[in-house]
């Protein structure tokens, strides 16, 4: 796959995902030991990814996560009335909500922090220092066949996932993500963003855009 196509089209895979297709362990373990080149704090390499396949344990944590939505939901949004992108995603959010307890494998990347303190160099050394490598994982899964997103709805009862899961005090869980085959014929391509002239300064918030020469 070409380098800049895969960096510009892995897109969340939620109603992409296969939920009857078999899952491959040994491909899983080599987008993991990919996940693991990334870049991490002071190289401290303090992480540990949790591959949820046992059944029983899919369905407690993602039932932790259909409690959360619905809690701050009331239910279910719909999406009728929202403009088409925005339908489109809500669709798909609640498509993963009522289907999770099937998906073949969740992924839950831990770290456990090695600096004390709350301050914005800490929490973005402790971030900066899971989620480089839980986008290698993503792209590794893409050129794979596989297809995941990144959520993070369960964190509200963290607590209950940790007891679930057996994971000790003092180490945090950095999402949750999804794991399956994608549907075949899956294709991703771009997705609209904002153009770099409109968020990129130069020297300053207030700079001029970055030209080329």
């Amino acid at each position: 796959m070409d380098v800049d196509h895969l960096l510009t089209a892995t897109r969340s895979a939620r109603r992409t995902l296969d939920l009857d297709a078999p899952v491959d362990p040994g491909a899983v373990r080599n987008c993991l030991a990919i996940a693991l080149q990334a870049a991490n704090g002071s190289n401290q390499q303090a992480w540990r990814w949790l591959v949820v396949a046992d059944e029983a344990k899919r369905r407690a944590v993602a039932g932790l996560y259909q409690d959360v939505y619905r809690e701050l939901t009331g239910g279910r949004i719909g999406a009728e009335g929202f403009p088409d992108d925005l339908r489109r995603l809500l669709g798909s959010t609640e498509w993963l909500v009522d289907h999770l307890p099937q998906v073949p494998l969740l992924v839950i990347p831990c770290y456990q922090p090695y600096m004390p303190g709350d301050d914005a160099f800490v929490t973005a050394t402790t971030w900066g220092s899971i989620f480089p490598a839980v986008w290698n994982f993503q792209l590794a899964l893409h050129t794979r066949g596989y297809g995941t997103c990144i959520t993070t709805m369960h964190l509200r009862r963290e607590a209950e996932a940790r007891e679930v899961l057996g994971i000790p005090e003092g180490w945090i869980q950095g999402c949750l993500l999804p794991v399956a085959r994608l549907r075949a014929g899956t294709s991703f391509r771009p997705a609209p963003r904002r153009p770099v002239d409109e968020v990129v300064a130069v020297d300053g918030w207030d700079g001029p855009p970055l030209r080329t020469a």
